[in-house]
């Protein structure tokens, strides 16, 4: 799809904080400085997902949420995935956000995140980079 930003990021002609790269999953850091898990087929959301893609987008997102809670210290992680503008997906490529949660953030999905400069975003990205190069199930 010529106009969606996460073809353009797979494709890149946008640049991606790229944390996890498959033949067909991309993992990248978020405007809101959490990883989605993002199909690099256009997928607009859920319902086109076959079971095989499906299970790889879990597989990774099991993996981001062991490394966001030992690599970024989170007190837990929220996994959540919106399917058309009702639900409020923004954006029509299918994703899954894996997102770290602390006791202070009080764990509202929609609340506002706060912006990080650039040394704050490239921080988020090796420390999970460095938890998943762990391959640790323990946390």
């Amino acid at each position: 799809m010529k106009d969606c930003i996460f073809c353009k990021i797979i494709t890149g002609q946008i640049p991606a904080k790229i944390i996890v790269e498959t033949d067909d999953i991309i993992v990248f850091l978020d405007l809101k400085n959490h990883p989605l898990v993002v199909t690099k087929k256009h997928i607009a959301n859920i319902y086109g997902l076959d079971d095989l893609l499906g299970a790889q987008v879990m597989k990774q997102a099991i993996r981001l949420a062991r490394a966001c809670k030992k690599g970024l210290e989170a007190d837990g992680v929220s996994i959540f995935q919106n399917n058309e503008p009702a639900a409020g997906q923004e954006v029509m490529h299918y994703h899954l956000h894996v997102k770290p949660r602390w006791h202070k953030d009080k764990v509202m999905i929609n609340m506002p995140d706060t912006a990080a400069d650039e040394a704050e975003r490239e921080d988020i990205v090796s420390k999970i980079m460095a938890a998943l190069a762990q391959n640790h199930h323990g946390f």
